[in-house]
């Protein structure tokens, strides 16, 4: 089992991209985890968030299909989870048969309804909006506490 992270744009951030390279470091531990960063396209300067949605949509839709396995997408309408329920959502995902996790992670405009419905499965990290940079950030962390909680260590109090 691999986790595949399809992430659109760079972590510029330095800190950020500290922080997600130790959680990545860790979670390899757990699981093989594949990070790939996606072209951060930029909208027009008169074009919509959802016109510019609709525009790289599928080419964000090709690159999720890409990868053979079970599709989460990171989304504001997708389902909210404590932490427990995400480890039990992933112990679930790991025992499923999947070749791999893969997991996509937006950019700051949003996605088209067609990668939605391409998703396997729709989380949301929080009712509240974060940066994508953060976002990416909460991910590798809630994953790592996952593994930490599915294999009973002393991360998660």
């Amino acid at each position: 089992m691999r986790l595949q992270m399809l992430l659109v744009g760079k972590t510029r951030n330095l800190t950020y991209h500290q922080e997600i390279s130790e959680y990545h470091k860790r979670l390899n531990r757990y699981l093989g985890c594949d990070v790939k960063e996606l072209r951060e396209e930029k909208p027009g300067r008169k074009e919509t968030p959802e016109a510019f949605c609709r525009r790289q949509g599928p080419r964000l839709v090709e690159e999720f299909n890409k990868p053979a396995g079970l599709k989460i997408l990171l989304d504001e309408r997708g389902r909210s989870l404590s932490s427990h329920e995400f480890a039990l959502f992933m112990q679930g995902a790991l025992q499923g048969g999947h070749q791999s996790l893969v997991f996509f992670c937006g950019g700051p405009f949003g996605y088209a309804p067609a990668l939605r419905e391409t998703a396997d499965h729709l989380i949301s990290l929080s009712p509240m909006t974060f940066p994508h940079e953060v976002a990416r950030l909460l991910l590798f962390e809630q994953l790592y506490r996952s593994m930490t909680i599915i294999n009973k260590e002393p991360y998660h109090y």
